[in-house]
């Protein structure tokens, strides 16, 4: 069995580290497998520097002779622009192919579109939420639900100290994300203004970049409780060192960020949507509020603010729950469903 993943994403998000994830809990597993990328991507350069083999997407189409193309071999779309390179291959070289929807916003009803999630084997989902919306879509493509896997984001305690040390006697809030119109970051300015209004003792992290990045920090220029840290190589790191993590999304498909923190025991306060709630157990591993309500979001803080011994009981609860979501149960089952594709 040949497994020939294809993500064709230009940037750097969490559905690229999934992807690597996989492979890696793949390669573990003996599986022969290769990864289709765009010219120049980041994940196929972090791909390269794993020691995964990769294939730029316009040379692999047309290499019909290519080892890669030998049988069995079936396709794994990761991602929207997959789909479509994925089913033409499939025709192609008449193999199967599977596609993993990381996100709950249905796909077009493009004629084209359409007929490629159909035609596909399964429609791996990342959460009921998302497969929710599969269903919807069109109830006979065969949607079942794969959850995202641990990416285990290393940390240095040492490093995680440093940082800790740094805001002694404060509790570090981080929200780590693409500063994207969904992750609400400015909901985080907003909590962040009114906790120190209220002169509590919290310091906000926000990670990541995206095309919000100077918009925000402009909007933040006046906090001093804020700290925009970008895109980092370390995040497991910074998770590590944080108190809890703000996740108030308006929309998220699983967040897979959340259960990392967890697993760096971590307490988490996030939106109630999409699905969140199958990794938050409200009031037992986190808080969950409702999306918008900036009230809900400081309530949370500031009650785990009060009661440190609240926020450790939610870390251990965390803990545990995160082992539903180890990168074995997530390559596990994928490995059934490529099975299954070679036996249908």
């Amino acid at each position: 069995m040949r497994i020939v993943h294809v993500n064709l994403a230009s940037s750097l998000s969490g559905g690229e580290y999934q992807t690597l994830a996989l492979m890696e809990g793949l390669r573990e597993a003996g599986v022969e497998q290769f990864l289709v990328h765009r010219r120049g991507s980041r994940v196929g350069a972090l791909a390269r520097e794993q020691g995964q083999r990769t294939l730029v997407a316009a040379r692999a189409f047309f290499s019909l002779g290519a080892d890669y193309w030998q049988k069995p071999v079936i396709l794994h779309a990761h991602d929207g622009r997959a789909v479509h390179w994925s089913k033409f291959c499939a025709v192609l070289h008449a193999s199967p192919y599977i596609i993993t929807r990381r996100t709950h916003v249905i796909p077009s009803d493009r004629r084209w579109t359409h007929r490629a999630y159909a035609d596909s084997n399964c429609v791996a989902c990342v959460s009921n939420a998302v497969a929710t919306g599969m269903k919807s879509y069109d109830a006979s493509i065969n949607s079942i639900v794969v959850y995202d896997g641990i990416v285990g984001f290393a940390s240095d305690t040492k490093r995680a100290n440093i940082f800790r040390e740094a805001h002694a006697g404060q509790m570090i809030v981080a929200q780590v994300g693409r500063l994207a119109v969904e992750k609400e970051v400015r909901i985080t300015l907003e909590v962040a203004r009114r906790i120190a209004a209220g002169r509590l003792p919290m310091q906000f992290w926000i990670l990541g970049d995206g095309p919000l990045r100077n918009e925000l920090q402009a909007a933040a220029e006046d906090l001093d409780n804020v700290k925009f840290f970008g895109h980092r190589n370390d995040i497991g790191d910074f998770l590590a060192a944080a108190d809890v993590l703000l996740h108030p999304a308006s929309y998220e498909a699983l967040g897979s960020v959340i259960v990392e923190a967890m697993q760096q025991s971590v307490a988490v306060v996030a939106s109630r949507v999409g699905g969140i709630p199958e990794v938050v157990v409200d009031k037992i591993t986190g808080y969950l509020v409702t999306s918008g309500d900036v009230d809900g979001f400081c309530a949370a803080l500031k009650e785990l603010h009060s009661k440190p011994e609240l926020r450790e009981r939610m870390v251990r609860a965390g803990l545990e729950r995160a082992d539903s979501f180890s990168l074995k149960v997530m390559t596990d089952r994928y490995l059934e469903l490529y099975r299954q594709c070679l036996t249908n």
